[in-house]
Order: structure tokens, then sequence, then C-alpha cells
């Protein structure tokens, strides 16, 4: 038996996240269906890890088990004919072998994520971009994402009653800065698109989106600055701002100790 990690992009809009659900089609089901139809085999897929309904990536990693010699030999015809087995909104760039021992989800020792927002009416970014029609103060959100760096407690930031065992991560990056998904540059004095970007080793459910949330009362001027440690102090979800919409989250890219695909 052989480990490979495969690398992906998807378009999270179709899907009701990574992960197979009993309710809707997932990014997992349709890849374990187009391997298992290519392959002739049932092949399991596992994935960096969750991400909920809505949500996209890009450069997402999963790996799987196979004795298959074309996952080594016939690589060029085998994303071809994986892709024409995929839906639109999924696409597989390329496959590795790795050691047997590796793993797609607890070897990662970062995640990166980006979130979009946009201040005035746009035609072309409501599909990845939310719109939030306030003045934004940036330098304020960034002096309080600031606050987000180092191992920290983010229960005030997490979906309620999930199965982890401590709310505990570490933040390496946490910015806003004038961005757009679509890479548009209308012909405006000041910007109004921009772009959230925190990089961590382990993430929460939710927590992207509440962090966004809260930093957005902040950038609006409704609380202080310091307000976002007073939030993350109390460990309470409901202390937290508003969680934003998902269909504006990516995931952007995964870190490993070790060398994965030539793109690296």
């Amino acid at each position: 038996m052989m480990r490979f990690f495969i690398l992906l992009s998807y378009n999270g809009s179709a899907f009701k996240g990574w992960q197979r659900q009993i309710n809707g089609p997932s990014v997992q089901e349709h890849l374990e269906f187009a391997f298992s139809a290519y392959l002739r085999e049932k092949v399991e897929i596992t994935g960096a890890g969750r991400t909920d309904t809505g949500v996209h990536a890009i450069n997402y990693v999963a790996h799987l088990d196979s004795c298959n010699d074309s996952l080594t030999k016939e690589q060029h015809l085998l994303l071809y004919k994986i892709n024409a087995i995929l839906p639109s909104g999924i696409v597989v760039y390329d496959i590795c072998q790795v050691a047997d021992s590796c793993h797609a989800r607890f070897d990662a020792v970062s995640r990166t994520y980006k979130y979009y927002v946009h201040t005035k009416k746009d035609p072309f970014l409501n599909e990845f971009s939310c719109f939030f029609p306030y003045e934004l103060d940036i330098e304020a959100m960034n002096r309080a994402a600031g606050m987000l760096l180092g191992e920290r407690d983010f229960t005030s930031m997490a979906k309620l009653h999930t199965d982890v065992k401590n709310h505990i991560c570490t933040v390496t990056r946490a910015e806003w800065q004038p961005l757009s998904p679509l890479n548009l540059t209308p012909l405006s004095e000041q910007p109004y698109t921009f772009c959230f970007t925190i990089s961590a080793n382990r993430f929460l459910r939710n927590m992207v989106r509440a962090i966004v949330g809260t930093l957005l009362e902040i950038g609006r001027g409704r609380e202080r600055e310091e307000w976002l440690l007073e939030v993350l102090n109390k460990r309470d979800r409901g202390s937290a701002g508003s969680s934003v919409s998902s269909h504006a989250l990516f995931l952007n890219s995964i870190e490993y100790p070790y060398k994965t695909f030539q793109i690296n």
C-alpha cells in the first residue's frame, strides 16, 4: 500500500463543506467517487481539515492509500480523467507519493485563511466577498488584529458544543490589506475591497468568521480596539461579534514540515 498527497482547489458554493454529509453534496464525497471510479477500487480520502458549507479552498491537501501503480506511472492521464469526472467546482492539480507515515491533517503545521470584504456596491464581487456598506478604519482593525498574535484561548470565537479538547490556538499572522478576490482595480480614489489574512497552527470551527465579525465592529467604530482582548478573556461566544457569511472565506494554504509538491 502506498500513500499519496493530493493538491486541489474547490469553489465551496455548491457543497456542504469538505466532509461527507448525509444532507447534501460534499467535496470529499465527489473526490472519493472520482478516484474510486477511475482506479476501480474503493478509495477513502482524508482531508487536511473540514471547511463549512460555502467555504472555498485553494491548494487544499488530502491523502489517499492505494496499491494502484497508475498513480505513479500515468499521472497526466489520471489527472485528466479525474478532473473530467469531478464537477466543475473541484479541480485536482497534482498527486505525489509520500512516506506511509505522512498525514494530510495531523502533519500540517500551519494553515492560512483569507476573508474578503467590500464596502461599496460592486457587480462582480458578491460571489466571493462580503458586502459591508460602512466606512472602515483599517488601521484600528489592524491594531486590534495584532492582539490575536501568539498563543491564546479562542473559546469566544469558536462554535459551541464541538468535540475539541481545548480552544488554544497559536496565531502567527493577522492583518487587513486592500485586496480584491478577483484582482480587480476599480477607478476609485479610495480602496473599498479589503482582505483579512490569518495564519495559525490550528483553527476552531467558525473561528475566522467570528474574528472577522468582531473586527468589523471595531472598524465601524462601534467598539474600541481593546474590546477584542476583553472578548477573548471572557471565553464566551456571546460576547464576540456576529459571524460573517461563509461565502467570502477561503482556506488559502497549508504548510507541512517536509516538502510535498514541486510547487513548494
